[in-house]
């Protein structure tokens, strides 16, 4: 199948042009003056690479965690809707029984819409004071059981873990060996175990700012850098970030951004199994450790905390908040789609140029989503929402 979106202004290999993209067979190329097969009319539009978001819980009322086709495949559905063609279905911290049969339904589920790049373990390798909504009683050292990691090493491609934990350093250094991407987070860390797991191959921080360690002591006077101070000076290091202006506000965003640049952060959703929903009130999870949630001006919220549950902002509608806010529009594409495929080891996504995958964004004015592209094949968008 051979089709062209002509037309276009397209970003491609870091600047704007007017071209012409053509996809044969699920591949780009020409990203020229050249037409080919189906014209699909772009109008002027602005022409992107497909979004790729390599932190997410979910979407449209489904979560990564549920053991089910259907769930993965909402979620998958949601992801593609939203402009992101590619994604990382994220685990939460459980039993290594309950992350295994979520691990094996995403591998059997396999790829039917959004791209499914592998399987992100945030958790159990977390620390105890930085625990967030995982729970406290079932996180443990890497040191203490990683069999299931490695067992699993065909689909998980990322984990995050606290640089504090004992065998963080050994755990790097193996993912590493093994292909899997090792991200530091929910810490308690200081600046010694950071360079330690930094050494060992970890090379990203996990949602800037949102359970990531400060500057503390130990046993002794001195002050140590946090995980948060040590991602922001090392350019080693690739700062995620929920660019939403709650969980990370636009002010805030501004100085990692000075700091970091577009190459050294990556946007991700950290989307709950709400997203994509109507504002009201819901519960994560069921039964006896069910919280209720409600959605209100954008944000999901602990109502009896007074506190943030989680995103509900998909990395698209992050674009639009940064570039409406002095981010050059270059960059904001940049961090939602040559970051993160720089992260996950992947060079056939992530750009518009010959020999990349066909998944393209084209844009509407506002830059919300007016059509998508995947592998060449034009996205039903109204079909996706079916059942949602």
């Amino acid at each position: 199948m051979t089709v062209t979106v002509k037309n276009a202004l397209v970003y491609s290999e870091g600047k704007f042009i007017d071209a012409n993209v053509v996809i044969q067979d699920g591949l780009i190329v020409s990203v020229g003056k050249e037409i080919k097969g189906e014209v699909i009319d772009a109008n002027g539009k602005r022409c992107v690479a497909g979004y790729i978001d390599i932190h997410t819980h979910g979407g449209w009322g489904k979560d990564c965690m549920e053991a089910s086709v259907e769930a993965i495949d909402t979620i998958s559905r949601y992801h593609l809707y939203t402009g992101s063609t590619s994604f990382v279905p994220t685990t939460m911290t459980a039993t290594p029984e309950d992350i295994d049969k979520a691990v094996d339904n995403i591998r059997k589920y396999g790829n039917k819409y959004s791209r499914i790049l592998g399987v992100h373990l945030e958790g159990p390798y977390l620390a105890q004071k930085s625990a967030g909504a995982h729970p406290p009683k079932l996180l443990i050292p890497p040191s203490k059981d990683s069999s299931f990691v490695w067992n699993n090493a065909d689909i998980v491609k990322r984990v995050t873990l606290a640089p504090n934990l004992d065998g963080a350093k050994e755990f790097c250094k193996e993912a590493k060996n093994k292909g899997i991407q090792v991200s530091m987070g929910h810490d308690d860390s200081i600046d010694d175990e950071i360079y330690s797991c930094v050494e060992g191959g970890a090379n990203s921080v996990t949602h800037m700012y949102n359970c990531t360690s400060r500057p503390s002591r130990r046993v002794t006077p001195k002050k140590h850098l946090g995980l948060t101070e040590v991602g922001l000076i090392d350019e080693r290091i690739v700062a995620e970030v929920i660019a939403d202006d709650r969980h990370v506000p636009n002010a805030l965003f501004k100085m990692i951004y000075k700091l970091k640049g577009a190459k050294g952060i990556c946007l991700v959703s950290d989307s709950l199994s709400v997203s994509g929903m109507p504002e009201g009130d819901y519960y994560l999870g069921s039964g006896s450790s069910a919280q209720k949630i409600r959605i209100d001006d954008g944000v999901a919220i602990l109502p009896d905390l007074n506190t943030y549950a989680g995103s509900v902002t998909p990395v698209g509608k992050m674009v639009i908040n940064l570039f409406s806010n002095g981010i050059p529009l270059e960059d904001c594409i940049d961090m939602c789609t040559k970051t993160p495929a720089r992260l996950m080891g992947r060079d056939d996504i992530g750009d518009i140029a010959v020999g990349k995958r066909g998944d393209v964004n084209i844009l509407n004015d506002d830059l919300s989503i007016f059509a998508t592209l995947l592998g060449g094949e034009l996205v039903d968008r109204e079909a996706l929402k079916i059942n949602e």
